[in-house]
């Protein structure tokens, strides 16, 4: 089903907000029932270079995380997207920031209050320290641009029977609120909050990237995915390029990409 942002603005623009000078003003969505993977999909679009195509999905049966890992959802319960976004290859480290921001100002929008929702560095929401969403990135890049795949899911209208089997915390907008949620107006929000996000100045973004921060308190292990071995390490914050600080029991400081490590907490 091909979906118009512009009919989504007319039916959600008092209840959301409009789209105004919008990043994605020239974007179309194809919002799908059921299918391996959104990622797959813009993956393969972004080879065609097809980089102005949202796609959608009520199901996956293969939806990818990071490191490989499974993204389980039923059907027709979350918010499971792609997006490619198209910028400068100088601005790439870019684009964890302002995703994630987008997710949690969404998430905030909805729930409509600020207190226990943060952003698990590197990609994760959660809400009262349950994942509420995940981002996965990749990145096709030449010399003087890049187009980024950024896969998003939020759990929207799951229930706390939907996780009994599941083996990390989870939440929901339903679970939180005790309502259901119009998914589709979900979605028009996050796409209001990632082109602010897109235009608006970077430094008042990353800063308020920042201050919604979860860094762990206690030593951490990371796992190098070069040499498969940990690393004990005492994180200590985030530095200027959103890449994580930490201490090793040697006392040299290192600073993380999200793909290089995998947290074992």
């Amino acid at each position: 089903m091909k979906i118009l942002l512009s009919d989504l603005e007319k039916k959600y623009k008092n209840i959301s907000g409009v789209l105004g000078s919008n990043f994605f003003n020239n974007y179309s969505v194809d919002w799908l029932d059921s299918i391996p993977s959104t990622m797959t999909i813009v993956d393969e679009n972004i080879k065609k270079n097809i980089i102005n195509k949202i796609i959608v999905a009520n199901f996956q049966n293969k939806g990818q995380g990071r490191f490989g890992r499974h993204w389980e959802s039923p059907l027709g319960k979350n918010l499971l997207l792609s997006v490619p976004i198209k910028l400068d290859s100088r601005k790439l480290n870019r684009i964890p920031v302002i995703s994630t921001i987008s997710v949690l100002n969404t998430i905030k929008f909805f729930l409509k209050r600020d207190e226990h929702i943060v952003i698990k560095w590197p990609n994760d929401i959660l809400v009262n320290d349950k994942k509420i969403s995940g981002i996965i990135i990749k990145t096709f890049s030449s010399q003087k641009y890049s187009v980024v795949n950024l896969g998003i899911g939020i759990n929207v209208n799951t229930e706390l029977s939907d996780y009994e089997n599941f083996d990390f915390k989870a939440t929901s907008l339903r679970i939180e609120n005790d309502l259901v949620f119009d998914i589709y107006n979900v979605f028009y929000k996050l796409i209001i909050s990632l082109s602010e996000s897109l235009n608006s100045d970077y430094l008042d973004i990353f800063n308020h990237w920042k201050n919604n921060i979860l860094i762990p308190q206690k030593n951490i292990n990371i796992r190098n995915t070069e040499t498969s071995k940990n690393i004990s390490c005492k994180p200590i914050g985030v530095n200027n390029e959103g890449l994580l600080v930490v201490e090793k029991e040697n006392g040299d400081h290192l600073a993380l990409t999200s793909e290089e490590v995998t947290f074992h907490y």
